[in-house]
């Protein structure tokens, strides 16, 4: 293979597929906050999953596998979603930690406290993906809407699970 193949290219092109590329851009940008969202959840997921200890650890050990496997089939699906309306998917860590508002946490946290992290960043991503859905859907960029609903739909029963651990009688 020359070197020609491998050499750099923008990684925009125009999809013709009847979204404006200004609009595809703005999507793209939405759906890279939804990306490091995921990434970082996916990333404090694994860490409860290896580090909580307790009564619950069992549960909670099979429960954050679960949910991590899920997180990282929808990472890349994302960024591939990112790559189809013809703009660069982000891929480095400090570029997630600037466009999450999920916060980077690594401290040593009792059973309760680990479940009730992951609930205020699962309710953070939510929170990003219902404005990426409202404007997708406006800009009739459905197929993007339909992933984030079904992305969204997700973390709703993800933070009910969570509440269920911790919830009292």
């Amino acid at each position: 293979m020359s070197s020609a193949a491998l050499a750099s290219k923008t990684a925009q092109f125009d999809q013709k597929a009847g979204i404006q590329p200004e609009d595809r851009s703005k999507i793209a940008s939405e759906l890279g906050k939804v990306l490091a969202d995921s990434y970082m959840l996916f990333i404090k997921t694994q860490g409860v999953h290896w580090n909580v200890v307790g009564p619950t650890f069992y549960s909670l050990h099979k429960l954050t596998e679960e949910h991590y496997g899920n997180l990282y089939a929808a990472i890349d699906e994302i960024a591939e979603r990112i790559r189809a309306l013809g703009e660069k998917a982000p891929a480095s860590y400090r570029k997630y930690g600037e466009l999450s508002d999920i916060q980077d946490y690594d401290l040593e946290q009792t059973a309760e406290q680990h479940v009730k992290m992951l609930i205020d960043d699962h309710r953070t991503a939510v929170k990003s993906m219902r404005g990426a859905i409202e404007w997708c859907e406006d800009k009739k960029d459905f197929v993007t809407a339909d992933m984030l609903i079904e992305r969204m739909s997700w973390h709703e029963e993800a933070i009910w699970m969570l509440n269920s651990i911790i919830a009292e009688k």
